[in-house]
C-alpha cells in the first residue's frame, strides 16, 4: 500500500504514517518500491519484508499434521517410517560436510551450531566422566514429535550418523521433558 492508502485505512495522518514506516523500514520490517503513475510524482509502495512476515502467527503445524495423517492413511505406518527415513538421509547429506575432519567435541559443537540455526536453542558440555551432553531447549518439530515419535527416533539416529558415536536420548520435550537431552559416548 502507499502511505496515503495506509493513512486512510488506519485513520492516522499521512505524516504519522510516514514516520512509522520510516522506523519499520529502518528495522528491516518494511520495504519500499516505486510505482509510476500516469500523472504526478511516483509513489512509494510499502510491503512487509520476510522478517516482518515471520512475526505473524502461522499454523503450519496443523497443515503438517494433516499431511502426515494423509500419508499414514494412504500408506500406513511404513509410509510414515519411509518419510522420516528420507528426511534423515537428506539432513545427513546437508549437514555432514560441516562435520568432516573434526574431533568428536568439535563435531558436537558444530552440530549444536547447526541446530541453533534451525531454532533448537542448543548447547553442549563435557561431563565429568568424559561423555558429552547435548541439550536442546526448544523443539521446532514438537507438534509432530508428540504424535509421531518416529521424528525423535530418526533425530537421534541422525545425530549418531553425524557424530559417528553412540547417542543416548535421556529426555525429550515431546515426552513432557523440560528439554531434549542426549548423552554422547566419548570416542576414547
Amino acid at each position: 500500500m502507499t502511505a496515503a492508502e495506509l493513512s486512510k485505512e488506519l485513520g492516522i495522518g499521512a505524516v504519522g504514517v510516514r514516520q512509522h514506516l520510516a522506523l519499520l523500514e529502518r528495522d528491516g520490517l518494511v520495504q519500499t518500491g516505486g510505482v509510476r503513475r500516469a500523472i504526478g510524482r511516483p509513489s512509494h509502495l510499502y510491503a512487509l519484508t520476510d522478517a516482518a512476515e515471520a512475526l505473524f502467527p502461522k499454523a503450519y503445524d496443523h497443515l503438517l499434521i494433516d499431511a502426515l495423517e494423509f500419508v499414514r492413511a494412504q500408506g500406513g505406518e511404513d509410509a510414515i517410517e519411509r518419510l522420516f527415513e528420507a528426511r534423515r538421509k537428506r539432513l545427513y547429506v546437508e549437514y555432514s560436510p560441516r562435520l568432516e575432519g573434526r574431533s568428536l567435541p568439535e563435531r558436537v559443537a558444530e552440530l549444536a551450531t547447526i541446530l541453533n540455526e534451525h531454532g533448537y536453542m542448543c548447547e553442549w558440555r563435557r561431563l565429568p566422566d568424559g561423555a558429552i551432553e547435548l541439550i536442546e531447549h526448544n523443539c521446532p518439530i514438537d507438534c509432530v514429535a508428540r504424535s509421531y515419535p518416529q521424528a525423535c527416533t530418526h533425530e537421534r539416529a541422525l545425530y549418531e550418523d553425524l557424530l559417528r558415536a553412540p547417542v543416548e536420548r535421556q529426555q525429550t520435550i515431546a515426552a513432557d521433558g523440560r528439554c531434549c537431552r542426549f548423552r554422547i559416548a566419548d570416542e576414547a
